[in-house]
């Protein structure tokens, strides 16, 4: 009956639609048109969020197909194989891969030796006349990694008191034996292997206690955090001191990650707190961390209070309320840009290929420049007559396809984007400090994502603020290449027995360059065999 009813229904359906002018149909048809557009969208993005790849490479046909010269067509340009060749008669050699060799073994490992236990006493007589073999050469059969688990051992700390042999009534002295957390029970080398397991390993806890507990060191999950919060007590020192070194720097790169607080005052027991990451130019290599309840400008603009310079970040409202506060310009990502046009590759390849190309040009110019070492001044320049060029089609470009494209698309989406931020975005050329992109400061916020798996949240402000303590050194050291361990075993020993010492030498770069290498302890051979003489 509901079927009957339908069909009858369909006459006056049409007549209406005919009773409507063609211009309001068109507009009908194209806000349908656009919503299926987003829809659309939507369903894809979520496709390849769950199934599709996480990489954002691009494999485009070359630079040369952006803008081919007359004379040169994209059909006459065939790709070759690096693993082809051709030989004097011009016939193409298939070229053979070398094979996997070992990695050589570090220098600086110990060597422990390993002799073979002799044979038996029946198998030592000789075949032919029976004398009986005797040892006379060692030949090296092979060499091998091994692994000696770590341990504890308990410091038992004496003071010694000083007396006149005199006067037995004058006041004596007592020489005691410096402590990093005094009547604390870990020393520098524990402390400082909790917070590298922590942070630079993303090991909780939880799982620390539990792994020195198959050593016999009974070391509670509370324990552990009191330890971690000593070290960051220790090293607030050096924190200040390189936050003011940050502050000279005249381009500091930022970034920010959301952070779960435990707060007992909210409805699920949690809150959103920001750690934002600032770093340094080159002449002020230092790798900060700094933490905020929320994600407003005053956070960030109280760290940088003082500052005059170029900020480098992605086109967050906050970041341009800081420039504006600050009186600075924001130098965009353009790996940001790129990453919508990524995204809308679904929605229109070919338009979004022509777009990538562009970028790889421009990226192009950067790993040229970077593979050839040029100075900061020489890169301005060649950016001025390489880079602007490319900007400047790419921005013609921009403009025609986006009169023409869906606005609520994720193509268009991406147009826009680029056209709304066209000016912080190519920014960089102006300056020959800046770079491209801002992924080295995005890299560095990987490491936080990688342990919020771990740890899952933090238990106050004050655990998250001494996380940014810890986590800013620990940074500063994998930028330059710093053993973690090694540098804060012997930072945090240092400014427990002399609290007043020169913090400079205690930076991470200029540490390594007092200690190249850091000291490994001795091993004892395991076989009491020695080399024959």
């Amino acid at each position: 009956m509901a079927k009957v009813q339908a069909i009858n229904h369909y006459p006056l359906v049409r007549e209406n639609l005919l009773a409507i002018e063609q211009e309001t149909v068109v507009d009908m048809l194209l806000s349908l048109d656009a919503k299926y557009q987003q829809l659309g969208d939507y369903v894809r993005d979520f496709v390849n969020q769950k199934y599709g790849q996480k990489n954002e490479r691009f494999a485009g046909e070359g630079q040369l197909l952006l803008f081919p010269s007359p004379e040169e067509k994209p059909s006459e340009i065939e790709p070759t194989s690096e693993s082809e060749d051709k030989n004097a008669n011009g016939k193409t050699v298939k070229k053979k891969n070398s094979g996997h060799t070992r990695n050589q073994f570090p220098s600086e490992l110990p060597r422990v030796p390993v002799v073979a236990p002799p044979p038996a006493d029946s198998d030592l007589p000789c075949l032919c006349c029976g004398t009986v073999r005797v040892p006379t050469r060692e030949i090296l059969q092979n060499s091998r990694y091994e692994f000696v688990p770590a341990s504890f051992y308990v410091e038992e700390l004496y003071s010694v008191e000083y007396k006149c042999p005199n006067c037995p009534q004058s006041e004596s002295l007592i020489a005691c034996v410096a402590e990093a957390v005094e009547n604390g029970f870990a020393g520098p080398g524990l402390l400082a292997q909790v917070v590298v397991s922590r942070d630079f390993d993303h090991l909780p806890f939880n799982r620390q206690s539990t792994i020195y507990a198959r050593s016999d060191a009974q070391l509670s999950r509370s324990t552990l955090c009191d330890f971690y919060a000593q070290v960051a007590r220790i090293l607030t020192p050096l924190y200040t001191l390189m936050h003011s070194i940050l502050l000279k720097s005249k381009v500091i790169s930022t970034d920010d990650t959301p952070v779960k607080v435990l707060d007992r005052s909210k409805e699920k027991n949690i809150k959103i707190g920001r750690q934002w990451a600032f770093l340094g130019d080159a002449e002020h290599p230092i790798n900060l961390f700094h933490y905020t309840p929320g994600r407003g400008r005053d956070g960030p603009l109280d760290f940088l209070k003082g500052w005059k310079g170029l900020l480098q970040g992605d086109c967050f409202s906050g970041n341009i309320a800081i420039c504006a506060a600050v009186g600075t310009v924001l130098v965009a990502c353009l790996a940001h840009a790129r990453r919508y046009f990524i995204k809308a590759l679904l929605n229109d390849k070919a338009g979004c290929n022509q777009a990538l190309l562009m970028f790889q040009s421009l990226y192009e110019i950067e790993r040229t420049a970077k593979e050839l070492e040029i100075p900061c001044d020489e890169l301005k320049v060649m950016r001025e007559q390489e880079s602007v060029p490319i900007l400047e089609t790419f921005h013609k470009w921009l403009q025609e396809k986006y009169a023409i494209a869906q606005p609520k698309s994720s193509f268009g989406k991406a147009l826009f984007y680029c056209l709304n931020n066209w000016t912080e975005l190519t920014q960089y050329v102006n300056d020959g400090a800046l770079r491209i992109d801002n992924n080295h400061t995005e890299r560095e916020m990987k490491y936080i994502a990688m342990g919020k798996h771990a740890w899952l949240f933090f238990g106050s402000d004050k655990g998250a603020k001494d996380h940014a303590i810890v986590l800013s050194i620990l940074s500063t050291c994998r930028r330059h290449g710093v053993e973690p361990w090694s540098y804060l075993t012997d930072v945090i020993q240092r400014l427990a027995e002399n609290p007043g010492c020169d913090l400079d030498e205690l930076l991470p770069y200029n540490w390594k360059q007092k200690y190249p290498s850091k000291t490994l302890p001795e091993i004892a051979p395991i076989s009491a065999s020695r080399k024959i003489a």
